[in-house]
């Protein structure tokens, strides 16, 4: 499928966003996001072939931008691993939470095409987020066992999807709670030399 260059996907992209702002998804139409991008309707078609598809794209683009956040978060954070998941969780829920598309969905007025990408659809989602965050694992904690690295990633973005359908539900510090619940997991590995081929002791701040 033809593509057009960054800068035209990051204009459409940000004329979505300002969009979804003011329509529900079932209103939204490739003509005008277009208009607001300052693009053809024909350039959307060729890019992103339909809404599903313009719907798709902007996901993973938003799940490379979170996923950027919570790199940083675990990396300024690598001496202390529960500290490090807390803030990468915080910022996960805060960022997704601010978000129109994502919005939609938690509200529950969003179109099926929208529910689907973070259901029933979201296997390639979850696949190149869990992906993100292995890598992540894996170079700012390199003695950490890469299967534990993938459990971990793949535990972290399920979880993370599982949040962007549903809202937290509670008023509880919900990545308190998760990074208290899955930092002994990881801290377990970075004490353990022998766990990781890399061997060594943990990093410190």
């Amino acid at each position: 499928m033809p593509r057009s260059g960054v800068p035209t996907r990051t204009a459409v992209f940000a004329a979505l966003r300002e969009v979804l702002t003011e329509k529900q998804w079932r209103k939204v139409t490739l003509e005008t996001v277009a208009k607001k991008a300052g693009v053809s309707r024909q350039t959307i078609y060729n890019d992103f072939g339909s809404r599903a598809g313009l719907a798709e794209a902007y996901a993973f683009e938003l799940a490379d931008a979170f996923c950027d956040l919570v790199d940083a978060d675990l990396e300024a954070n690598a001496g202390d691993p529960q500290a490090a998941l807390e803030a990468a969780l915080r910022t996960f829920l805060h960022a997704t939470s601010a978000d129109p598309l994502i919005k939609r969905v938690q509200d529950g007025n969003a179109h099926p095409d929208l529910v689907r990408l973070v259901t029933t659809d979201s296997g390639q989602l979850l696949a190149h987020i869990a992906g993100r965050l292995t890598e992540a694992v894996g170079r700012i904690w390199p003695i950490v066992d890469p299967v534990a690295a993938r459990t971990l990633a793949r535990t972290i973005a399920r979880l993370g999807i599982s949040y962007v359908a549903m809202p937290p539900e509670t008023e509880d510090d919900v990545a308190a709670e998760l990074a208290a619940l899955l930092a002994p997991a990881l801290q377990a590995t970075l004490r353990d030399p022998a766990a990781g081929p890399g061997g060594g002791a943990p990093p410190q701040a």
